[in-house]
């Protein structure tokens, strides 16, 4: 810590670290309780809650672009070490409904992005990728790269998650049971 350029390099390393550990705990927490996607959800919630500023100088920790991609190439990795030959002929069985449903969902999403815009004033990149399909890691990415803002994804993201476990699949499994 001699030079002043050793000084960001460890305070951004230390943030890191502090990120990392939260979204260790928290997500070992929820994954422990059984919550659906608990490793997911729990990390995104650790590492969101130790990146609060707790005093007026702190400020938020940030990853690396190098480490996110890194992240983001070993998400994929495990993403795509479960698609199988199967599991791709089973999905062209549903293939119809499956592009009826997703058409769907793009008008949907397109009125979603509209009120957005034109009643609560979101920027376009933010009120597009709230809507995004994908994952809260892809998408909480391309947030950061595309200069969105970051809360307001993640916050949608996770409302549309936890009303898709505990409000339309226990809905779903009464009706096809």
């Amino acid at each position: 810590m001699n030079s002043e350029q050793e000084r960001p390099r460890y305070r951004q390393w230390f943030g890191v670290m502090r990120l990392l550990a939260g979204a260790a705990v928290v997500g070992s927490l929820f994954e422990h309780l059984g919550i659906p996607a608990g490793m997911l959800l729990g990390s995104a919630l650790g590492a969101g809650l130790v990146n609060q500023p707790v005093t007026p100088r702190m400020r938020p920790a940030t990853f690396p672009r190098a480490m996110r991609q890194t992240g983001l190439i070993a998400i994929g990795f495990v993403s795509g070490v479960m698609l199988t030959v199967d599991s791709l002929v089973s999905t062209a069985a549903v293939a119809l409904p499956v592009v009826a449903a997703y058409l769907a969902l793009g008008i949907l999403n397109l009125v979603f992005i509209t009120l957005l815009m034109s009643r609560y004033r979101v920027d376009p990149a933010t009120a597009v990728l709230t809507v995004t399909p994908g994952g809260l890691s892809e998408v909480s990415s391309l947030a950061v790269d595309k200069g969105a803002q970051l809360g307001v994804v993640l916050t949608v993201h996770a409302v549309r998650l936890f009303a898709l476990v505990f409000l339309v699949l226990p809905i779903l499994l009464t009706v096809l049971a």
